[in-house]
């Protein structure tokens, strides 16, 4: 990577905190679990604001390795932000794969606030960390994280929604990303009662663990008409 180049994408990672944290604005939508060229050309297609890319993280299906994740995150629509989603990997690859592959990481395993000031401290890109929601400890948590954005699942790619009254109220306090067993079907009934800054699919946009193009499209329309 050139001087420029690498001054251009520097840029582009702090464009893309920048963007996490403006609180204005319609619901985003993230379209999650790329692993295919397919699935990328697919989510070029319909234009969410992000993809994501799980890292390294062999027990799902969805995993990427380090040379499909630089060919993916290169086949990317230049207008959608991309994601490195990671469980628990050291955060010097975490910070790695941000400065050259990515422009926003998803820390979704264990990761504390040591884990998060050491990939700041060796990266521009925008920080999302995942919360796993079972009961008002975990929203507490999840209100308290010095991440630029917080991500609110049942679990890693679950498929399954969580009892979504734990989080009544939580958009007044902090702007996050809802996720879980979203689908065409039900993102916009979820951004009406929840109001989330942003939405995240990918169980629900896929059909026999496959990225659906149609599903990806219609969860697109769904959030821009409930928007």
């Amino acid at each position: 990577m050139s001087g420029e180049e690498r001054m251009l994408a520097e840029a582009r990672r702090e464009a893309a905190r920048t963007w996490l944290l403006r609180e204005d604005g319609p619901c985003r939508v993230k379209l999650c679990g790329m692993y295919r060229e397919e699935d990328v050309l697919a989510a070029n297609a319909c234009l969410p604001e992000m993809v994501g890319f799980v890292t390294s993280f062999p027990k799902s299906h969805r995993s990427v390795d380090p040379p499909a994740l630089k060919h993916l995150a290169s086949l990317v629509d230049e207008r959608i932000y991309r994601v490195g989603v990671s469980v628990d990997l050291p955060f010097s690859r975490v910070a790695h794969n941000a400065n050259h592959h990515v422009d926003i990481v998803q820390l979704h395993g264990h990761e504390d606030e040591g884990y998060i000031n050491g990939v700041r401290m060796r990266t521009y890109a925008g920080i999302i960390q995942a919360f796993r929601i079972q009961d008002r400890a975990d929203v507490e948590r999840a209100l308290a994280s010095s991440a630029d954005m917080v991500l609110l699942d049942a679990g890693r790619g679950s498929g399954e929604t969580f009892d979504w009254r734990l989080i009544d109220g939580f958009s007044s306090r902090r702007p996050f990303i809802l996720a879980g067993g979203l689908s065409p079907d039900n993102v916009a009934e979820a951004i009406r009662v929840l109001r989330p800054w942003g939405v995240d699919l990918s169980s629900g946009i896929e059909t026999d663990l496959i990225k659906d193009p149609i599903k990806m499209a219609a969860a697109v329309a769904a959030v821009r008409s409930a928007s």
